[in-house]
């Protein structure tokens, strides 16, 4: 199971979510914790990750060797990758 950790600034972007897209971004969070592999997609050009939370999108960074995942940035689908 991996340990997930969350920057300040996608603890803003969270904060600022409809209750029940929080819900769904927990819920998606949780899962990956058990397998990241069959969920988050790797974003091409970079070395981060996306795991699909509806129409919104979470970035995060995965560490294999200390079994931890680190989201960086959660937000609309439309403006996240800006």
């Amino acid at each position: 199971m991996y340990q997930i950790s969350i920057s300040k600034k996608a603890q803003e972007e969270f904060s600022k979510l409809p209750n029940e897209v929080k819900k769904r971004i927990i819920g998606v969070l949780e899962r990956a914790s058990v397998d990241p592999h069959k969920y988050a997609r790797r974003l091409s050009g970079d070395p981060a990750y996306r795991l699909r939370a509806g129409k919104y999108r979470i970035i995060l960074d995965m560490d294999e060797k200390k079994k931890t995942l680190e989201v960086l940035r959660i937000g609309h689908r439309e403006t996240v990758y800006q």
